[in-house]
Protein backbone atom coordinates (compact mmCIF):
# COMPACT_ATOMS: atom_id res chain seq x y z
CA UNK A 1 0.00 0.00 0.00
CA UNK A 2 1.14 3.47 -0.32
CA UNK A 3 2.15 5.23 3.15
CA UNK A 4 3.87 8.36 4.34
CA UNK A 5 6.41 8.74 6.82
CA UNK A 6 6.86 10.91 10.11
CA UNK A 7 9.41 11.47 12.67
CA UNK A 8 9.47 13.41 15.65
CA UNK A 9 10.23 16.58 14.39
CA UNK A 10 6.90 16.65 12.18
CA UNK A 11 4.08 18.30 13.53
CA UNK A 12 1.76 16.17 12.51
CA UNK A 13 3.49 13.19 14.71
CA UNK A 14 1.16 11.76 17.64
CA UNK A 15 1.79 14.07 20.27
CA UNK A 16 0.29 11.54 22.81
CA UNK A 17 3.80 9.67 22.07
CA UNK A 18 6.28 12.53 22.38
CA UNK A 19 4.42 13.61 25.63
CA UNK A 20 4.98 9.85 27.32
CA UNK A 21 8.35 8.70 25.32
CA UNK A 22 10.21 12.02 24.98
CA UNK A 23 13.54 11.35 23.18
CA UNK A 24 12.37 7.68 23.39
CA UNK A 25 9.82 7.83 20.38
CA UNK A 26 10.06 5.91 17.46
CA UNK A 27 12.39 7.30 14.74
CA UNK A 28 9.83 6.25 12.05
CA UNK A 29 6.28 6.42 11.83
CA UNK A 30 4.90 4.77 8.71
CA UNK A 31 1.57 5.09 8.05
CA UNK A 32 -1.75 4.63 5.58
CA UNK A 33 -5.00 7.10 6.33
CA UNK A 34 -5.91 9.78 8.09
CA UNK A 35 -3.36 10.46 11.05
CA UNK A 36 -5.35 12.58 12.62
CA UNK A 37 -7.63 9.79 13.93
CA UNK A 38 -5.06 9.50 16.60
CA UNK A 39 -5.30 13.15 17.81
CA UNK A 40 -9.23 11.97 18.70
CA UNK A 41 -10.22 10.08 22.37
CA UNK A 42 -8.69 6.93 21.60
CA UNK A 43 -9.01 3.69 23.03
CA UNK A 44 -6.03 0.98 22.87
CA UNK A 45 -6.79 -2.57 23.06
CA UNK A 46 -4.15 -5.44 23.23
CA UNK A 47 -5.05 -8.65 24.42
CA UNK A 48 -3.61 -12.16 24.97
CA UNK A 49 -5.51 -15.33 23.36
CA UNK A 50 -6.66 -18.46 24.28
CA UNK A 51 -9.42 -16.24 26.42
CA UNK A 52 -12.05 -18.65 28.20
CA UNK A 53 -15.98 -18.55 27.26
CA UNK A 54 -16.61 -16.68 30.63
CA UNK A 55 -13.99 -13.66 30.20
CA UNK A 56 -14.91 -13.24 26.97
CA UNK A 57 -18.13 -12.70 28.02
CA UNK A 58 -17.47 -10.90 30.70
CA UNK A 59 -15.69 -8.69 28.12
CA UNK A 60 -18.49 -8.44 25.83
CA UNK A 61 -20.43 -6.85 29.00
CA UNK A 62 -18.46 -4.19 29.09
CA UNK A 63 -18.17 -3.70 25.31
CA UNK A 64 -22.12 -3.34 25.62
CA UNK A 65 -21.15 0.18 27.46
CA UNK A 66 -17.83 0.70 25.80
CA UNK A 67 -19.85 0.83 22.47
CA UNK A 68 -22.45 3.57 23.49
CA UNK A 69 -19.12 6.23 22.88
CA UNK A 70 -17.71 7.95 19.94
CA UNK A 71 -13.92 6.81 19.89
CA UNK A 72 -10.98 5.93 17.59
CA UNK A 73 -10.12 2.33 18.25
CA UNK A 74 -6.79 1.22 18.08
CA UNK A 75 -5.63 -2.54 17.89
CA UNK A 76 -3.38 -4.74 16.23
CA UNK A 77 -6.82 -7.23 15.56
CA UNK A 78 -4.91 -10.10 15.79
CA UNK A 79 -6.07 -12.62 18.68
CA UNK A 80 -9.62 -13.80 18.84
CA UNK A 81 -10.44 -10.79 21.92
CA UNK A 82 -8.91 -8.35 19.43
CA UNK A 83 -10.39 -9.13 16.32
CA UNK A 84 -13.67 -9.48 17.91
CA UNK A 85 -13.37 -5.59 19.28
CA UNK A 86 -11.91 -4.89 15.99
CA UNK A 87 -15.56 -6.28 14.25
CA UNK A 88 -17.32 -3.84 16.45
CA UNK A 89 -15.25 -0.69 15.88
CA UNK A 90 -16.52 -1.08 12.11
CA UNK A 91 -20.04 -2.13 12.88
CA UNK A 92 -21.56 0.52 10.30
CA UNK A 93 -24.56 1.36 12.32
CA UNK A 94 -22.17 3.12 14.92
CA UNK A 95 -19.53 5.85 13.40
CA UNK A 96 -16.36 5.22 15.03
CA UNK A 97 -12.55 5.46 13.41
CA UNK A 98 -10.76 2.73 13.75
CA UNK A 99 -7.16 2.38 13.16
CA UNK A 100 -4.99 -0.76 12.90
CA UNK A 101 -1.48 -1.71 13.55
CA UNK A 102 1.03 -4.01 11.38
CA UNK A 103 3.60 -5.42 12.67
CA UNK A 104 5.00 -5.72 8.72
CA UNK A 105 6.00 -3.32 6.36
CA UNK A 106 3.21 -1.01 4.44
CA UNK A 107 5.25 -1.60 1.41
CA UNK A 108 4.62 -5.25 1.46
CA UNK A 109 1.18 -4.89 3.00
CA UNK A 110 -2.26 -4.96 2.04
CA UNK A 111 -5.33 -4.11 3.30
CA UNK A 112 -6.17 -7.73 2.03
CA UNK A 113 -3.30 -9.39 3.26
CA UNK A 114 -3.84 -7.45 6.57
CA UNK A 115 -7.26 -8.70 6.52
CA UNK A 116 -5.94 -12.29 5.66
CA UNK A 117 -3.87 -13.03 8.30
CA UNK A 118 -7.06 -12.37 11.00
CA UNK A 119 -9.69 -14.27 9.01
CA UNK A 120 -8.68 -16.61 6.99
CA UNK A 121 -10.56 -19.71 5.19
CA UNK A 122 -12.68 -21.19 6.11
CA UNK A 123 -13.43 -18.76 8.60
CA UNK A 124 -12.46 -15.39 5.99
CA UNK A 125 -16.50 -14.17 5.85
CA UNK A 126 -17.72 -11.65 8.70
CA UNK A 127 -20.66 -9.14 8.26
CA UNK A 128 -18.13 -6.13 8.85
CA UNK A 129 -15.83 -7.02 5.77
CA UNK A 130 -17.72 -4.90 3.16
CA UNK A 131 -17.33 -1.67 5.65
CA UNK A 132 -13.88 -2.53 5.68
CA UNK A 133 -13.10 -2.27 2.58
CA UNK A 134 -15.17 0.38 2.05
CA UNK A 135 -13.43 2.77 4.92
CA UNK A 136 -9.97 1.51 2.81
CA UNK A 137 -11.49 2.61 -0.26
CA UNK A 138 -12.37 5.83 1.18
CA UNK A 139 -10.13 6.61 3.00
CA UNK A 140 -11.60 6.15 6.14
CA UNK A 141 -9.08 3.60 7.90
CA UNK A 142 -5.82 3.97 9.08
CA UNK A 143 -2.92 1.56 9.11
CA UNK A 144 0.34 2.47 11.02
CA UNK A 145 3.44 0.23 11.30
CA UNK A 146 7.10 1.07 12.84
CA UNK A 147 9.19 -1.07 11.13
CA UNK A 148 11.06 -0.81 7.98
CA UNK A 149 8.34 -0.92 4.73
CA UNK A 150 10.44 -4.09 2.87
CA UNK A 151 9.64 -6.15 6.17
CA UNK A 152 7.56 -9.39 5.53
CA UNK A 153 8.67 -11.50 8.94
CA UNK A 154 6.42 -10.63 12.09
CA UNK A 155 8.96 -10.84 14.63
CA UNK A 156 9.05 -11.12 18.25
CA UNK A 157 10.60 -7.71 18.87
CA UNK A 158 8.29 -5.70 16.96
CA UNK A 159 5.31 -7.24 18.10
CA UNK A 160 6.13 -6.11 21.72
CA UNK A 161 7.07 -2.73 20.21
CA UNK A 162 3.94 -2.48 18.36
CA UNK A 163 2.21 -2.98 21.63
CA UNK A 164 3.75 -0.94 23.85
CA UNK A 165 3.12 1.46 21.18
CA UNK A 166 -1.07 0.98 20.98
CA UNK A 167 -0.72 1.40 24.93
CA UNK A 168 1.15 5.47 24.80
CA UNK A 169 -1.43 6.79 21.98
CA UNK A 170 -4.33 5.38 23.96
CA UNK A 171 -6.55 7.78 25.73
CA UNK A 172 -7.46 4.48 27.66
CA UNK A 173 -5.98 1.48 27.34
CA UNK A 174 -8.55 -2.17 27.32
CA UNK A 175 -6.49 -5.27 28.39
CA UNK A 176 -8.76 -7.99 28.51
CA UNK A 177 -7.05 -10.72 29.26
CA UNK A 178 -3.19 -11.01 29.45
CA UNK A 179 -2.36 -14.24 31.38
CA UNK A 180 1.61 -13.92 33.22
CA UNK A 181 4.57 -14.45 31.06
CA UNK A 182 2.18 -13.94 27.67
CA UNK A 183 3.62 -11.10 25.80
CA UNK A 184 0.31 -8.91 26.52
CA UNK A 185 1.13 -9.29 30.35
CA UNK A 186 5.11 -7.93 29.77
CA UNK A 187 3.50 -5.06 27.57
CA UNK A 188 0.44 -4.12 30.52
CA UNK A 189 3.57 -4.66 33.26
CA UNK A 190 5.59 -1.75 31.39
CA UNK A 191 2.56 0.73 30.72
CA UNK A 192 1.96 0.53 34.41
CA UNK A 193 5.33 1.32 35.52
CA UNK A 194 4.73 4.27 33.27
CA UNK A 195 1.29 5.07 35.09
CA UNK A 196 -0.65 4.84 31.71
CA UNK A 197 -4.70 4.67 32.15
CA UNK A 198 -5.23 0.66 32.00
CA UNK A 199 -8.13 -1.30 32.52
CA UNK A 200 -9.64 -4.86 32.21
CA UNK A 201 -12.69 -6.91 33.40
CA UNK A 202 -13.97 -7.73 37.00
CA UNK A 203 -13.42 -11.31 36.34
CA UNK A 204 -10.97 -13.98 37.92
CA UNK A 205 -9.02 -14.66 34.52
CA UNK A 206 -7.86 -11.09 34.60
CA UNK A 207 -5.61 -12.05 38.05
CA UNK A 208 -2.71 -11.76 36.81
CA UNK A 209 -3.54 -8.29 35.66
CA UNK A 210 -4.98 -7.35 38.83
CA UNK A 211 -1.97 -7.98 40.43
CA UNK A 212 -0.47 -5.70 38.38
CA UNK A 213 -2.88 -3.05 39.42
CA UNK A 214 -4.67 -2.94 37.24
CA UNK A 215 -8.44 -1.81 37.96
CA UNK A 216 -10.78 -4.66 36.80
CA UNK A 217 -14.35 -3.39 35.53
CA UNK A 218 -17.86 -4.85 34.65
CA UNK A 219 -21.14 -3.13 32.46
CA UNK A 220 -22.04 -0.99 35.05
CA UNK A 221 -18.88 0.82 36.53
CA UNK A 222 -17.27 1.06 32.71
CA UNK A 223 -19.45 3.87 32.49
CA UNK A 224 -17.92 5.77 35.34
CA UNK A 225 -14.42 5.14 33.90
CA UNK A 226 -15.36 6.36 30.44
CA UNK A 227 -17.26 9.55 31.52
CA UNK A 228 -14.01 10.62 33.56
CA UNK A 229 -11.44 10.15 31.12
CA UNK A 230 -13.66 12.57 28.83
CA UNK A 231 -14.74 9.42 26.20
CA UNK A 232 -17.66 11.39 23.78
CA UNK A 233 -21.09 10.09 23.78
CA UNK A 234 -22.23 8.24 20.49
CA UNK A 235 -24.56 10.87 18.93
CA UNK A 236 -27.39 9.95 16.26
CA UNK A 237 -27.15 13.25 13.95
CA UNK A 238 -23.41 13.55 14.29
CA UNK A 239 -21.08 13.34 10.71
CA UNK A 240 -18.58 11.97 10.01
CA UNK A 241 -16.50 14.96 10.13
CA UNK A 242 -17.93 16.00 13.35
CA UNK A 243 -16.69 12.59 14.86
CA UNK A 244 -13.17 13.09 13.99
CA UNK A 245 -13.01 16.59 15.24
CA UNK A 246 -14.45 14.78 18.35
CA UNK A 247 -17.14 17.43 18.79
CA UNK A 248 -19.96 15.31 19.98
CA UNK A 249 -21.71 16.73 23.09
CA UNK A 250 -25.37 15.00 22.70
CA UNK A 251 -26.36 12.07 24.74
CA UNK A 252 -28.18 9.46 22.69
CA UNK A 253 -30.21 5.87 23.89
CA UNK A 254 -28.42 3.21 25.01
CA UNK A 255 -27.56 0.69 21.87
CA UNK A 256 -30.19 -2.52 22.43
CA UNK A 257 -28.36 -5.85 22.75
CA UNK A 258 -30.17 -7.83 20.22
CA UNK A 259 -28.74 -5.32 17.39
CA UNK A 260 -25.25 -6.57 17.29
CA UNK A 261 -24.42 -9.97 18.69
CA UNK A 262 -20.82 -10.61 19.43
CA UNK A 263 -19.65 -13.47 17.64
CA UNK A 264 -16.58 -15.58 17.77
CA UNK A 265 -14.52 -16.85 14.84
CA UNK A 266 -12.36 -19.76 15.39
CA UNK A 267 -8.66 -19.17 14.70
CA UNK A 268 -5.28 -21.12 15.04
CA UNK A 269 -4.06 -20.46 19.11
CA UNK A 270 -1.24 -18.31 18.95
CA UNK A 271 0.92 -16.99 22.39
CA UNK A 272 0.51 -13.51 22.49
Amino acid sequence: MEYKILTPKDIEYPRKLRKILGENCPPNLYYSGPIEFLNSFTISVISADSIGGLAMMATNQVLFTIREYSMNYLTPAHSVMETEIFRLALWKKRINTVSLFSVKGLAVETYESFLLDRFYPPFDSFPERDEYFRRAKNNELLIISLVDPKQTKQLRKNILERNFTICCLGDIIFVPYGPKNSKTYTIAKKAVDLNLPLFTIEHPEAEDLHKLGIPGYNRESVRKLLNEKGAPLMSNTATYTEILNTQITKTVSFVKEAEQPFITFPKTKRKK
